[in-house]
Order: structure tokens, then sequence, then C-alpha cells
């Protein structure tokens, strides 16, 4: 279930909503965001093993009942990792708020390119 206008507005005026919409709407905005970013790998060719990005210490915050100031971290790779830092808040609101979808967008965008950059290397070595 996506956030209302007045969910977005009171996450981002600071006033508390219910636990479980916190819950559930941060679950729904890292499934989205993790979406997003293989749809976008795939479209700029790139082949690319899905199980291998995944948000870092999920178990950990997905439950957590506030919104809290911290950046999630999405992961592509195992032993070369590239890294994308989300905040909770962007998670809580995407994509349904434009100014958390630009920042996430811009955030996905600066991945795909150090996975180009990273894919492209090595590729290059012996």
């Amino acid at each position: 279930m996506a956030a209302n206008i007045e969910e977005v507005m009171a996450l981002r005026a600071q006033q508390p909503l219910p636990a479980h919409r916190v819950i559930q709407l941060r679950s729904n905005g890292m499934h989205a965001v993790r979406m997003e970013f293989v749809v976008r790998l795939l479209r700029s060719g790139l082949k690319v093993d899905t199980l291998s990005i995944y948000w870092e210490r999920a178990h950990e915050f997905m439950l957590r009942r506030e919104v809290e100031k911290v950046h999630r971290r999405l992961v592509f790779g195992r032993r070369q990792r590239v890294i994308g830092r989300f905040l909770d808040l962007w998670l809580l609101c995407y994509p349904d708020d434009s100014e958390s979808r630009a920042e996430v967008e811009l955030e996905i965008d600066r991945m795909v390119g150090e996975v180009r950059q990273m894919l492209d290397e090595t590729v290059g070595q012996p």
C-alpha cells in the first residue's frame, strides 16, 4: 500500500505515524528502490546477478517503528561492492513524494554508473 499525500506531509513535518504504517511504508519503499535499481541496471544493458543486490542489515532496521535520521545502504556485489545510501525518510515516501523520488533516482543513477565502471574494469583485467 502506497503512502497517501497526508502521510507524506506528516512524515516531512516530522509528525508520527502509526507504527504499523511506518513499517509497511519502509518495506514498500525498500522493495521499490531495489526494483528500480535492478530495472535501471537491466535497461543499461548490464548483465547482473540480482541475488547480489541487497539491503545491508535489513533485518535490523526493517521493523523499526519510527522514522530514523539515518541512511540505509543498498549493496550491489559481494567481493567488489557498490553501495547506495538512502535516507530512511526517502524509503518511507518513495515513490509518492517528488522530492524523495528525485533524491532516490539521483542515487540510483550514481550507483548504475559506478557498477558500469566496476564491471568495465573487471572485464578489462586478464
